[in-house]
């Protein structure tokens, strides 16, 4: 039984809950922590927790009720992620809004957004060219191991937490930092997707195919190199003591379906996956593991791996939270409401609905955080992402 508030001021503002009764007892209130653990650990909660990321100016605006500028930026991205998230994954801070080009050392050329980044032009032109930077990489990301500092040349480089700091005390300290602005709510520890990932958004996905075609060794060693890298970081990370949730994943699926086969997958990719998440795990971290998009194929691999949690579950591409459910009911999912079409183009009543199912599905199999598919997105808007998080707010179990 869903019980749900008997009034609720404002959008963001002083929930006042009469004490509603169910069974002869008193509801209860869980801290933000509490919420995000206890969906976890598969025990009782008052609501669903809500994860996200948050990416919308216009949203973040609205929350924290000023126009955002250089100066206010942080305020406002952690008051918005405060006062709407039980948890959060990476965020970028909106302190320089204007699109930028950047050239790097080596020649690749980003257009950057204070959210995001896009490769524009890469320093190589064939397969050979690419093979002689994939030899300085590795001896960059080697040396960077050795000398306990992290690699521009092992990062995304589009402006996830991480890519700011030289070092893993500037990172830990900047995070504890940040931390302690969003009034509890559970900040993920820095994302470790698996090794591919990386080298398939530094040389794109076509070259490092040829790559590991034409000289495979090589190729297994820069995997292996970025393995060895992420950890390292893994070692350096803030504990579970400062955030019990950390992250991994892999990038082989889309809406349309793998992008690979899954012998490829399951020789190439999930090796990184396993290993990480082990390290993880001997940590005391929760983990989510992320594989967008058509996942059919790979689950049960997946759920052997042994994450905690999966994200995100894309109806879009087939996949079915309460197929899912049923059939792993320990798994934890998450990134569950459609950003691509339903937030992004529906009503902000379809959003309503559509949050409102999936609270059942919480009430009735546990282990499921509410959050957009992909991410409450600059193109989202806002009443859409008001109505899947007041939604969740107005109800309690």
């Amino acid at each position: 039984m869903i019980l749900k508030v008997i009034s609720f001021t404002g959008i963001f503002g002083d929930s006042v809950f009469a004490d509603p009764v169910w069974s002869g007892k008193m509801a209860f209130n869980l801290t933000k922590k509490e919420r995000v653990l206890n969906t976890f650990n598969f025990k009782p909660v008052d609501r669903p927790a809500l994860y996200d990321v948050v990416h919308n100016l216009k949203f973040i605006e609205s929350v924290y009720g000023k126009t955002v500028n250089s100066k206010n930026a942080e305020d406002a991205v952690c008051c918005a992620v405060a006062k709407s998230l039980d948890m959060v994954r990476h965020f970028a801070i909106p302190d320089m809004l204007e699109r930028r080009i950047v050239r790097d050392e080596d020649g690749f050329v980003y257009r950057k957004e204070w959210w995001t980044a896009e490769i524009l032009e890469r320093p190589f032109k064939t397969v050979k060219e690419a093979r002689e930077l994939v030899k300085k990489d590795i001896f960059r990301i080697r040396s960077a191991i050795e000398n306990r500092r992290f690699c521009r040349q092992a990062m995304y480089n589009i402006q996830l937490f991480e890519d700011r700091f030289d070092f893993p005390e500037e990172l830990n300290s900047e995070f504890e930092r940040i931390r302690n602005k969003l009034d509890g709510t559970v900040m993920v520890a820095p994302e470790q997707p698996e090794s591919c990932c990386y080298i398939q958004t530094r040389y794109n996905v076509d070259t490092f195919i040829y790559l590991l075609h034409d000289f495979p060794e090589l190729t297994k060693e820069l995997i292996t190199a970025h393995l060895d890298y992420r950890l390292f970081v893994i070692d350096c990370l803030p504990g579970p003591e400062v955030t019990p949730v950390a992250f991994t994943g892999t990038m082989a699926s889309g809406p349309g379906g793998l992008m690979f086969s899954p012998d490829f997958i399951f020789n190439y990719l999930f090796p990184s996956v396993k290993k990480i998440l082990d390290r993880l795990k001997e940590k005391g971290y929760k983990v989510i593991f992320d594989f967008e998009g058509d996942n059919r194929k790979v689950v049960d691999r997946i759920v052997s791996l042994g994450a905690d949690a999966l994200t995100p579950v894309e109806e879009i591409s087939g996949v079915s939270i309460k197929q899912l459910k049923e059939k792993y009911p320990g798994l934890v999912l998450g990134f569950v409401i459609d950003s691509i079409n339903l937030l992004t183009g529906g009503s902000a009543k379809d959003v309503a609905k559509k949050t409102m199912e999936v609270i059942k599905m919480a009430e009735d199999y546990g282990g499921i955080l509410i959050g957009s598919s992909g991410a409450l997105h600059e193109k989202v808007p806002v009443e859409n992402a008001l109505a899947m998080i007041n939604t969740v707010k107005k109800t309690r179990f």
